[in-house]
């Protein structure tokens, strides 16, 4: 709530905060960016998922430490990445599995970074989308890298070997945007049509299966569609169509 300890069933009002340009939860965490490229956060931060330097919770806005010129934000579960209007991205808060894809894994239940790092060999990006401990980005030729925990192929390389730097996923051209679930992530291909990775348990692939892949798969009965945009959550996956309706898979 950026205010206070106490729950609210009604919107309360984020201290000092003004000029916000976007918004991004994470798991008990909450980031603003602001339009002069710097970035606002608040709540939780036991693994430094702040980015300001410290492991204390704040119930107020922080400034994140360094942090200029970013574009866009995403929160995964305890760890956040900023893309840069230079193509970059950086990262902070959890590295258990690799996931601020700067090299290095701290190991479980230790802050991996309390300041932004930068991720590794990753340059063009123009999208970026976090999960709960993995984060994949969209480059401008249309290729996607993704990063960190890679349980049931969630980085689409081909391998469950989780990866603490940058990883192309596999097959995947033409990407026009990119979303990452809890353990899998979905492109959308700019002739309409899309493609998943990662767990299945749910359907959540949109292939006809339960069986994960490593690798990116089609979704069914969705080219043609005029697909304007997808988002993966937790076990499933939506696309927003062009005509206003919208198609859902798995959980």
């Amino acid at each position: 709530l950026g205010q206070q300890n106490t729950n609210s069933t009604t919107p309360v009002a984020v201290t000092d905060i003004t000029g916000a340009t976007a918004i991004s939860a994470g798991g008990s965490h909450t980031f603003a960016l602001l339009a002069n490229g710097t970035v606002k956060c608040w709540g939780y931060n036991y693994l430094g998922e702040l980015g300001n330097g410290t492991t204390t919770d704040s119930i107020t806005p922080v400034t994140v430490s360094g942090l200029t010129g970013a574009t866009a934000i995403t929160a995964g579960y305890e760890h956040t990445c900023a893309l840069l209007a230079n193509g970059t991205a950086k990262c902070w808060g959890s590295d258990g599995y690799g996931e601020l894809g700067n090299g290095t894994t701290s190991g479980l239940f230790v802050a991996g970074s309390t300041v932004p790092v930068s991720v590794s060999g990753l340059t063009g990006a123009t999208t970026i989308s976090a999960n709960t401990d993995s984060t994949c980005a969209l480059l401008a030729n249309g290729t996607a890298r993704c990063w960190g925990k890679n349980l049931f192929g969630a980085l689409g390389n081909g391998t469950t070997t989780d990866s603490n730097v940058p990883v192309a996923v596999t097959g995947l051209f033409g990407a026009v945007a990119v979303t990452a679930g809890y353990g899998h992530a979905c492109a959308l291909i700019a002739d309409g049509s899309l493609r998943c990775w990662g767990f299945n348990s749910r359907g959540q692939l949109g292939n006809g299966t339960n069986t994960y892949s490593a690798t990116p798969v089609s979704v069914l009965g969705i080219i043609g569609s005029g697909v304007s945009a997808i988002s993966a959550g937790s076990a499933h996956s939506c696309a927003l169509l062009r005509n206003g309706s919208v198609k859902c898979w798995g959980d």
